[in-house]
């Protein structure tokens, strides 16, 4: 062959004629994607003539599995002939590395388990797995105990609990490609926070190349901006992560429940596989009623086929709220009780696959994981802090005092009103100061703010919007909103709000200062203390071979610490990133 001569492969099949007729059995090229035709129902139309309606099914897993078309007004659509060899004498010879690729490819597609799945030959007591083949990933040993766990359960129901670290999105993703590969499964829904919706995203394209779809507000909108206004995203997608802070708004699961709908009489669930992370968010509640979040996974778990759960931390303490847990993961075997009998216990290894680092370690030489070492750190508050604390903590019991007879509703809003200043004090007193003035400014409101407003703040800022700044814009909201309630008892908390205000000025924290700087923060000089031991050596210079991760509860905490550690390392010469 000359170096100008084209290369085409001949690994495709030969173009069956324009005019040819589409049977059941062939194979087409339809869309950019390769499939099978399952059926084709002839029709007249009224000026076109002729035309047929085709069922394909799609040989690939990726996207919709299946698709039905008018044959003669699809521009794309290629019929294939199964049986023709291509014509050597119209085509050039298949480059070496093009035949090399082939040759591989149908060694790799000999090791899927179609043909084994299943089978009750005694050579084959069991099904290879292959998923850990298909991924681009390097696969522990017990990251394959969930895997073949699942297997053995003729309807998957697993509670992956293993430690922080050893890769449960790993885990559920080797289940979920092998039941794909075996054709078990094919629709496929995701629930997570929706801060990780993205990352759960990405894990599956990158590690296993499986596409999700998202669906959020954006998407819904441009779905039905392009397919009609009653375009459904839960019917129209096969694979789809979304958040369950959106799915559990009401009209978002009236959405859901309507593309829920089977023909009665059908054996099959409208889904195959659910896979809930940080499932212990949907919890029920140990006692009183339990949160939206939990009534809208009872409502939609019944809907699926398989489900696999994710928590690092799936128990919380109470019984109720664990029994809850397993029940909507398999109702047959568990019922939420507040004790479990001796039975129960015993069913909960059938579902439950839990791991530590300590374990794994145990097990493994070398060890797998660097050991853990906690180390408290002690406080030496200062007395503008104490005195900080100290007046807060009378303003805490003055409004639990002046609230002890009001009502239910008033007495829930009056513990979210001195919550969430606590927590914010805890976090450092600037942070503390921000809410505290933003709570001021909401007394200046004209009219008192009801109990439902405050109730539904609290609401808003316990979601998980997946954004640290609408979550800090929805506590500055909810500290205004708590101010304008307490505006009836403004007179009577007088003094104590004084007292607050005072031990702010003291420390510097004035509400004229909007970037202002403490004169008196423990919590910052004990981590200063902490970089200067860990980070720097004998020199002054910062180490190579250490790094520093500091978490914060709130973002008002995360830039103030990142505004004054720049300040220190700075004026003394080093370069802080």
């Amino acid at each position: 062959m000359s170096p100008n001569q084209p290369k085409t492969s001949s690994s495709s099949a030969p173009k069956v004629g324009a005019n040819e007729i589409p049977r059941i059995g062939m194979l087409a090229t339809l869309r950019n994607r390769r499939g099978l035709i399952s059926a084709v129902d002839p029709f007249d139309g009224k000026s076109a003539g002729r035309l047929h309606l085709v069922t394909i099914e799609y040989i690939d897993t990726d996207g919709n599995t299946d698709d039905q078309i008018v044959w003669e007004l699809e521009p794309s659509a290629v019929l294939l002939n199964p049986t023709a060899l291509p014509n050597p004498t119209q085509t050039a010879p298949m480059a070496t590395g093009d035949e090399d690729a082939l040759v591989r490819s149908a060694r790799w597609t000999a090791l899927t388990p179609y043909t084994t799945a299943g089978s009750t030959n005694s050579t084959h007591t069991r099904s290879p797995i292959v998923a850990p083949f298909h991924g681009a990933i390097q696969v522990d040993d017990f990251q394959l105990v969930p895997l073949l766990k699942a297997l053995r359960m003729p309807r998957i129901s697993l509670l992956i609990a293993d430690d922080v670290g050893l890769g449960k999105t790993i885990e559920a993703g080797l289940i979920l490609s092998e039941l794909l590969l075996r054709r078990r499964i094919r629709r496929v829904l995701i629930l997570s926070p929706a801060s990780l919706r993205s990352q759960w995203q990405q894990e599956m394209q990158d590690k296993f190349s499986l596409s999700f779809d998202t669906v959020n507000r954006d998407e819904t909108h441009a779905l039905r901006k392009n397919l009609g206004l009653d375009a459904n995203p839960w019917r129209t997608f096969p694979r789809i992560i979304t958040s369950y802070y959106y799915l559990k708004q009401p009209d978002v699961l009236e959405s859901f429940l309507s593309a829920c709908r089977v023909p009665e009489g059908t054996p099959h669930l409208p889904w195959d596989l659910l896979i809930v992370d940080e499932a212990h968010n949907l919890a029920p509640a140990p006692f009183g009623e339990d949160s939206e979040l939990t009534r809208m996974l009872r409502t939609l778990a019944p809907y699926f086929e398989h489900k696999l759960f994710l928590s690092a931390t799936p128990h919380n303490g109470w019984t109720r709220s664990f029994t809850g847990l397993l029940e909507m993961l398999d109702p047959v075997r568990f019922t939420q009780t507040s004790e479990m009998s001796p039975a129960e216990r015993n069913r909960v290894e059938d579902v439950l696959v839990r791991r530590l680092k300590s374990e794994i370690n145990a097990r493994t030489t070398p060890k797998r994981f660097a050991e853990r070492h906690l180390e408290a750190l002690a406080l030496k508050l200062s007395p503008g802090e104490r005195n900080l604390s100290s007046a807060f903590q009378l303003f805490r019991r003055r409004v639990r005092t002046l609230i002890r007879e009001s009502q239910r509703r008033e007495q829930l809003a009056g513990a979210f009103a001195v919550e969430i200043l606590g927590k914010r004090l805890l976090s450092c007193p600037y942070t503390f100061a921000n809410s505290w003035y933003r709570y001021k400014a909401g007394l200046q409101e004209a009219e008192q703010a009801e109990a439902e407003e405050v109730q539904a703040a609290e609401r808003a800022t316990d979601e998980d919007t997946g954004n640290d700044q609408e979550t800090e814009s929805r506590i500055a909201h909810a500290a205004h909103i708590v101010g304008a309630w307490l505006k009836p008892l403004a007179e009577d908390l007088q003094y104590e709000m004084l007292e607050v205000d005072s031990a702010l000025e003291a420390l510097g924290l004035n509400s004229g200062q909007a970037n202002g700087t403490p004169n008196a923060d423990a919590r910052f000089e004990a981590l200063c203390a902490v970089i200067d031991n860990s980070l720097l050596n004998d020199t002054g210079e910062w180490r190579e071979d250490e790094r520093l991760i500091v978490f914060t509860e709130y973002k008002t905490t995360l830039d103030y610490l990142e505004r004054r550690l720049q300040a220190r390392y700075i004026e003394q010469g080093r370069v802080l990133s």
